[in-house]
């Protein structure tokens, strides 16, 4: 069932949000199977199953937006740590981070997760429920099939590995200060923190670190790499080449921004992943912004929207 809200959206904090104007939010679920077979065991019996669950999405439509004719171009917009989807409390998600563009024409869509607060840190249930509403939204809507992803903090790291894992739809994406790493990263002697090791308490929802145990299924307290491989940007697509050094191979065009002053997730792993594409000869930009914090600034919105206009 769809709610449609004329609102203006609502912050993580409960307050408006200063930088969004009034307009209709579409709302609405979908089920996906929050099944993943993490098991090693050897058995002559179907273990997989669906376990169906109800994730809550959002959509909005510009006011250019027709029924017929020309579709409409589509952005996929992951939330980050803090942001939720939810209705009830005018909640947007990472339709935040693209506001600009749904005033120039494009129509966002983004999922709450696979966890009620959203933190679900780029977990295969989210990325399933992610598709799902891609399915809903192009199924109902006058919507282009093939989608431009955007996200920012945590949902970098949710946009990320959606385009690793649906290569066939993502035309490019577009990506503020992105969680790159789940574990922890040396770049040319500089240690960059990754989620896993990040024990500092937030909020309710425990540490970085509980929640990537629980949203990727570790079966201890300890690292484990087999449930983190397609989930961990840094390391998918990629291999060590003969010098050492890591090479990745991404399945579209990428453009990131991350200010130099962020002190929630250092900007040079975005450097390093950036070296990272260029060894393998693919197509990547990063524009560091001197200065800038964790946060998403008029010049990068402004550019988000150069960037994807490139490609409709």
């Amino acid at each position: 069932m769809e709610i449609r809200k004329t609102m203006r959206p609502m912050s993580h904090k409960g307050t408006p949000m200063g930088d969004d104007t009034v307009r209709e939010y579409i709302f609405f679920t979908v089920e996906y199977n929050h099944y993943r077979d993490v098991s090693d065991a050897i058995e002559n019996a179907v273990r997989d199953c669906e376990d169906m669950r109800e994730c809550e999405c959002v959509l909005a439509l510009p006011d250019s937006y027709t029924d017929n004719g020309e579709e409409t171009p589509l952005i996929i917009s992951f939330h980050g740590s803090g942001a939720r989807v939810c209705e009830k409390d005018n909640m947007i998600g990472g339709l935040a981070f693209v506001t600009q563009c749904v005033n120039a024409g494009y129509a966002a869509l983004d999922v709450n997760g696979s966890e009620p607060h959203g933190k679900t840190i780029g977990c295969f249930e989210h990325l399933m429920a992610a598709y799902k509403a891609y399915r809903y939204a192009v199924k109902h809507f006058n919507l282009s099939r093939n989608v431009l992803v955007a996200g920012g903090s945590m949902g970098g790291q949710s946009a990320f590995n959606f385009i690793n894992m649906f290569p066939s739809i993502v035309t490019a994406a577009g990506i503020f200060f992105p969680r790159l790493n789940m574990d922890t990263v040396d770049v040319n002697g500089h240690s960059c923190l990754g989620s896993w090791d990040k024990l500092a308490v937030q909020g309710n929802d425990g540490t970085p670190r509980s929640r990537i145990i629980n949203a990727h299924r570790f079966p201890s307290e300890e690292w484990c790499e087999q449930n983190t491989i397609g989930f961990n940007p840094h390391r998918i697509r990629s291999f060590v080449n003969s010098d050492g050094e890591r090479v990745v191979i991404p399945p579209c065009p990428i453009k990131i921004w991350h200010g130099t002053a962020d002190n929630t997730i250092d900007y040079v792993i975005s450097e390093e992943y950036a070296r990272a594409v260029r060894r393998a000869g693919c197509y990547i930009e990063l524009h560091l912004l001197e200065g800038v914090g964790h946060k998403t600034t008029p010049v990068m919105r402004q550019e988000l929207l150069m960037w994807f206009n490139r490609f409709i």
